[in-house]
């Protein structure tokens, strides 16, 4: 639990003892009380969804707004959207002069998708706060941990851009920037924040780090050095190390850690900075010996323990890997430590049933990850071909919680991989039921219309898969590899050339070094009878991706200018190489004298 879930929930008994009910009917009082005392009983026993209910029922019939601002900071840390809307509007109805509720009804906005209306309301609370650099920090700090990460990042950035010159702001989206792999934004918004505010340590350190990453080494390590021998602080010193580990310089880092290290014995930072420096370099023995003292401190303990259990793994100890590995309970690797010990269970010890096991108790202990450890459930069961099973434990984990997306994903592949064996086997009747009942749940997604056409054209009904990739192609009009579908089927299967040439060249502008739209916009242009234009993108798309089917376009090419002897040999060739190609025998029977 995050801790200011935990400040909050440690407050909450002794501010609700405090509000004001001013409720005429000894009914209501009566409500109100026992949604409290339940709500009390639910946070007791750690049922927080629930607790949360009856605080926002108990917060619509008392006349006190800190109830409601209770609620509605409990379900933003709870991800309870529709529980924090209902309380904001109560917290609004009561405080109406409070700027703090806009920022919580422009988290709730955004969660809804709805970008305009939270930027408005995070606009409100930044230009009503009295403090407008703390109120901007708030706005960095809740932004920072939205999962619509564009999102926060659009409305951080247009915060920015009407405080300009507030230090915290541009600091602020130098992260949001880094996080979204936006480096030239990122350095630029660093940058300024170095800039307004040069004696600001922090702001400073992160323009070091983002020269390092975009390429410009020595000016960020020149600049983390002046500021180490200024400052002398311990946090400059192991910043300063980091960074000589993220240019390459490790013997550098490691005279610079070892140095902290023999004025702070054991520190912990130190010691996780030279667990990483001997892990990259493969001192394996001693990375297993900074990792096993990171597991006193609880900051680094599940990291340490999953690098303990990649460092077994490496050195073939399964058994201690996947103890290594259970141990993760918390923090970012915790899910694919659980895959990894399955995996292990499943592939090396030949313990199927046992790697099922694992995952499925895994989340029994852990409700946070349990959608994952479902996910992964399934993913071996497809492996195991038993699809069925993966089918209906997904469909049960939906039952419980429809909107999860990890686990709607995992449905939507596992239809496409049914549909695709069904394909495969010619048993296009099953492939439709499939797709049928899929697109029935999932009506607008990609992939399974996408595998509707694939259907049509495999059957030969060549128009309906037209219909289908247009559909699609207006939908994601910028989509390369949807563009090059419907191009190649048109100019391949129903000589509509003019036509696919359009597409085509619309997704080699987009992907204009995909050796697959290469290969296409080389067929449309033999179609069109301009050989030697066709030959030059051929060969070259098949110079990137030698694949047979891009080889007998090209033979056909060369057989049309003439070049029989070329022709022959390539498909000579080709042949040998890919005996069983389809699109290489047809060609062979077409050009046999």
């Amino acid at each position: 639990m995050s801790s200011p879930m935990k400040h909050l929930l440690m407050l909450s008994a002794a501010f609700l003892g405090a509000c004001v009910v001013t409720m005429p009917e000894s009914s209501r009082r009566v409500d109100f009380d026992s949604h409290l005392l339940l709500a009390e009983i639910a946070r007791e026993r750690q049922e927080f969804s629930t607790a949360v209910e009856h605080y926002l029922a108990a917060s619509l019939i008392a006349e006190d707004p800190g109830l409601a601002e209770l609620t509605t900071e409990l379900a933003q840390q709870l991800g309870l959207d529709e529980i924090g809307a209902q309380a904001t509007e109560r917290w609004l109805e009561l405080r109406p002069d409070n700027t703090r509720v806009r920022l919580y009804i422009g988290v709730f906005k955004l969660r809804s998708a709805d970008r305009e209306g939270a930027l408005k309301e995070f606009e409100a609370f930044v230009d009503g706060a009295s403090n407008t650099n703390a109120a901007l920090a708030r706005s960095v700090e809740v932004l920072a941990n939205e999962t619509d990460e564009r999102g926060a990042t659009d409305i951080l950035a247009a915060l920015v851009g009407s405080h300009p010159d507030i230090a915290e702001g541009h600091y602020g989206l130098a992260r949001l920037f880094m996080r979204d792999n936006d480096l030239t934004s990122a350095l630029t918004s660093a940058e300024r924040a170095a800039m307004l505010s040069p004696e600001w340590e922090e702001a400073q350190l992160l323009y070091a780090r983002n020269l390092v990453i975009s390429g410009r080494t020595e000016e960020g390590l020149a600049l983390a050095a002046r500021l180490a021998e200024q400052e002398d602080t311990l946090e400059v010193r192991l910043e300063y190390a980091e960074l000589l580990l993220s240019a390459g310089q490790g013997s550098e880092a490691k005279t610079l850690l070892d140095e902290v290290l023999a004025e702070n014995p054991g520190l912990p930072e130190a010691v996780r900075a030279l667990a990483f420096l001997t892990l990259t370099e493969n001192q394996l023995e001693e990375a297993k010996g900074h990792f096993n003292d990171l597991r006193a401190d609880a900051r680094y303990r599940n990291e340490a323990f999953y690098y303990l259990g990649r460092i077994a793994e490496t050195e073939e100890q399964q058994l201690q890997a996947m103890r290594s590995y259970s141990r993760v309970t918390e923090g970012n690797n915790a899910v694919e430590a659980q895959l990894r010990a399955a995996r292990l269970l499943y592939a090396n010890l030949d313990d199927q049933e046992g790697a099922l096991q694992h995952l499925r108790e895994f989340g029994i202990a852990n409700p946070r990850y349990n959608s994952e450890m479902l996910v992964g459930q399934g993913e071996i069961l497809v492996q195991l071909d038993r699809k069925d099973e993966a089918m209906q434990l997904l469909s049960a984990g939906l039952e419980k919680d429809p909107d999860d997306g990890g686990l709607r994903a995992a449905q939507i592949q596992l239809y496409v991989i049914q549909a695709q064996d069904a394909i495969s086997a010619a048993e296009y009747r099953t492939a439709e039921r499939i797709l049928s009942r899929a697109l029935n749940t999932y009506p607008d997604d990609t992939s399974l219309r996408y595998a509707q056409a694939l259907i049509y054209q495999e059957q030969g009904r060549f128009r309906r898969a037209a219909i289908t990739l247009e559909s699609l192609v207006n939908d994601h009009p910028d989509d390369a590899g949807l563009l090059n579908a419907l191009g190649y089927l048109l100019t391949d299967e129903m000589d509509r050339h003019e036509e696919a040439r359009g597409y085509l060249e619309k997704a080699l502008a987009t992907e204009p070094n995909n050796p697959a739209i290469i290969d296409s916009m080389g067929w449309v242009l033999f179609k069109l009878g301009h050989y030697e234009e066709a030959l030059a993108h051929l060969e070259r798309a098949f110079e990137m991706f030698p694949d047979p089917e891009v080889a007998a376009h090209i033979v056909d090419v060369q057989w049309a200018l003439g070049n029989v002897d070329q022709a022959q040999e390539l498909l000579r060739e080709s042949l040998g190489e890919h005996p069983n190609s389809p699109h290489l025998q047809e060609l062979d029977q077409r050009l046999a004298p």
